[in-house]
């Protein structure tokens, strides 16, 4: 039952409520979700007079509406997203209040992690679980799977254990112990939201879980940090090979041209024909600057001209579409650029790009003070959308 809102709801209360309302959970289930007694809430909603809440109650409330989302919706992260649209609408700076500390504590649990390099995600996630969840909690379940010798892998064994029927000698602790399993499930399902919003939200942090350490052999102290999918794609491919260079301040990768390698197709196909979903160089998302119709056929006319195109013409439509991905490809294919040493433009349109996209992040979460404070619910849906599409062009679902 969902409580009619009081007069007495203090001031970050009405955003804790509003949120319950829009989702539809009563206070004591989100309590329950969250790991805690059901009247958890109580003292949040009309009692707590600060002006910020804990990272590790901002993560966890959220965590616990995200949960109460059905899995069975077609689109559980629309749906999430819809409903703190829905709340952003009212004036209450969510962001600000609940999303940005829910990172940080998100982000702290992150950098904990050991040997993160060396994790398989179910592990990673293992590691994190134990970071973010109630350590008493944690303990009291380990050591209950170890005292009843039941099966410890993964957050699944007692729920495996009552779907088989065996028996259970401690019925309370096990119950106890299958609430913090459910509670379990609500962290991997935020765990993999918050990565998506890490990227719009802190786009400037590196995180462990994206990045793997290289070591330089003939370099003393010697390592720099590459994009985790790109050494994965490496390696699967047995046949590849070339040499990383460092020229004009940035590296760069030169597949040999023998006979001996057979290039993979992810460092020889057209980028042109295909969806670019993600920067090159950072990993962040690709949100292209678009140019119209006219702008491109500006674009292909002075391209077209090939050896007779003017410096001052590349400069002109440099400093009118930079950042442009159709100007980039231009670049990137024409012969004569290439001669002239000027076919790369990757780094500094990509900087342009990102710059961009921050730009209207600092907009929605107030950093530009001559902009509106809080964002409409259009805008808010837009951004967010913007962060997730790039997943679903590659086929990646969250639960």
């Amino acid at each position: 039952m969902i409580r009619k809102k009081s007069n007495k709801i203090s001031k970050l209360g009405n955003i804790l409520w509003e949120l319950l309302s829009e989702s539809g959970i009563s206070q004591a289930v989100c309590s329950k979700n969250m790991g805690q007694y059901e009247n958890y809430l109580t003292n949040y909603i009309y009692k707590y007079k600060l002006d910020i809440f804990p990272r590790s109650f901002c993560y966890n409330f959220l965590s616990s509406v995200y949960h109460s989302i059905k899995r069975d919706k077609i689109n559980k992260n629309q749906a999430f997203i819809s409903m703190l649209s829905k709340v952003v609408n009212k004036n209450f700076d969510i962001i600000r209040i609940l999303i940005l500390p829910a990172l940080d504590h998100h982000i702290a649990a992150l950098t904990k992690l050991k040997n993160i390099d060396f994790l398989e995600t179910s592990n990673l996630l293992e590691g994190y679980i134990a970071e973010v969840a109630t350590k008493e909690k944690y303990n009291e379940y380990k050591l209950f799977l170890n005292e009843m010798d039941f099966e410890d892998e993964g957050f699944d064994n007692l729920n495996n254990i009552r779907l088989k029927g065996d028996p259970i000698i401690d019925q309370d602790r096990f119950e106890k112990n299958i609430e913090f399993e459910n509670l379990v499930k609500s962290i991997k399902d935020f765990y993999h939201l918050c990565e998506q919003l890490r990227l719009i939200f802190v786009p400037n942090f590196y995180s462990p879980t994206d990045y793997e350490k290289i070591q330089i052999d003939n370099l003393r102290k010697g390592t720099f940090l590459v994009k985790k999918n790109f050494v994965k794609q490496l390696k699967q491919s047995d046949k590849i090979g070339g040499e990383l260079s460092w020229n004009s301040g940035k590296f760069s990768f030169t597949e040999n041209s023998g006979n001996d390698y057979e290039i993979p197709k992810f460092l020889s196909k057209n980028q042109s024909k295909e969806i670019k979903t993600k920067e090159n160089l950072s990993g962040l998302p690709f949100v292209d600057i678009p140019t119209t119709k006219e702008q491109k056929k500006e674009i292909d006319d002075i391209m077209a001209k090939e050896n007779k195109i003017q410096l001052f013409e590349i400069d002109t439509l440099v400093n009118k579409y930079r950042g442009s991905y159709y100007l980039e490809l231009a670049f990137k294919n024409s012969p004569y650029m290439k001669k002239l040493g000027l076919g790369d433009f990757s780094g500094t349109f990509e900087e342009a790009r990102l710059f961009a996209l921050n730009k209207k992040i600092n907009h929605i979460i107030g950093l530009n003070k001559k902009e509106e404070k809080i964002p409409k619910e259009e805008l808010f849906i837009n951004i967010v959308e913007d962060m997730f599409d790039y997943q679903n062009k590659e086929g990646k679902k969250i639960a």
